[in-house]
């Protein structure tokens, strides 16, 4: 189902958390500054949206459910298609165990020609963009691999997410904080490791490195062959930073579950808020085409459009 909210101006924070309080689930996100439209897809079959990425050749959204989420490899997660409008137009275009397919928990996506990258549970699923048949695996290091993107000589850029910080002592043997790239040949290399990574989630190339969000901090990253550890790009106001992505203008674009918020962060500047109010605000991508921003709500199973200016 998707419904159009026509905000004129940004209702009180008050007022919203009132409204929260009472158990009310039509509160739309607060748009600031004020926008004509946010669009909200929700009811439509989503479980547990992660991340999402624009085809700008087919002209569609495809979003990553992890079905359950977690570290099991259940073969529950799956691809969903959906128009630029926010009609579902395929809710299981992939699906775990269907077709070949496998899909424990995948998170982000990436293109590349006619290849679709999905990060998963212990490595990255390869998919052809136009049919979605299965075109191979990668294996990893760790466990919760998060967001992925492509370097323009083909080499795969990885997020782990690492170990479970709920744990004492924190249990290391298994998984560990880390940005992973994978070479065109299938070669796989650790650019950094560590807990001081802060839990790596949303991930952008930046020159010879990357940016990285600090899901377990208030945080962006810069990580690059050959630094020691990682140097702090940016700080915000809100920590469980998750999506991270560049905009046209060079700004980021990026979400923080404990702000409830996507700002745009300018290179000069205080971030500035988007979209707030959003439960679990995860997957950040652009319609190229439209100038619109779409924001998954993990724990919400709803999806966001929102118009940019």
């Amino acid at each position: 189902m998707t419904e159009r909210l026509a905000l004129r101006r940004a209702a009180p924070a008050a007022v919203v958390a009132a409204l929260l309080a009472s158990g009310c689930h039509n509160v739309p996100p607060v748009a600031t500054p004020a926008t004509p439209v946010v669009t909200t897809v929700a009811a439509s079959g989503f479980d547990q949206p992660e991340n999402l990425v624009y085809d700008s050749v087919a002209d569609v959204y495809l979003v990553a459910n992890m079905g359950g989420g977690g570290p099991a490899r259940d073969d529950n997660g799956f691809i969903s298609k959906v128009a630029p409008d926010g009609h579902v137009m395929s809710l299981r275009w992939i699906a775990g165990g269907v077709n070949g397919a496998t899909l424990d928990a995948p998170k982000g996506l990436a293109i590349r020609g006619d290849t679709l990258a999905v990060a998963d549970i212990g490595g990255v699923h390869y998919f052809s963009r136009t049919t979605g048949a299965p075109l191979g695996s990668v294996t990893l290091p760790g466990l919760v691999m998060n967001d992925l993107a492509f370097a323009p000589d083909g080499t795969l850029w990885i997020t782990d997410t690492g170990p479970d910080r709920g744990t004492t002592p924190i249990d290391t043997s298994k998984d560990m904080d880390a940005v992973w790239t994978v070479s065109p040949a299938g070669a796989v290399s650790a650019v950094a490791r560590g807990l001081a990574l802060g839990r790596p989630d949303g991930l952008v190339l930046d020159g010879s490195g990357a940016l990285v969000a600090t899901f377990g901090a208030n945080r962006i990253e810069r990580v690059a062959p050959g630094m020691s550890g990682s140097a702090t790009y940016a700080t915000l106001p809100g920590g469980r930073v998750d999506g991270l992505r560049r905009f046209g203008d060079g700004s980021l674009l990026v979400s923080s579950w404990d702000a409830k918020t996507v700002w745009r962060l300018p290179a000069a500047g205080p971030p500035v808020p988007l979209l707030t109010a959003v439960t679990s605000p995860a997957g950040i991508a652009v319609d190229t085409r439209r100038h619109q921003l779409a924001v998954t709500s993990m724990q919400s199973n709803t999806m966001y459009l929102l118009p940019l200016r």
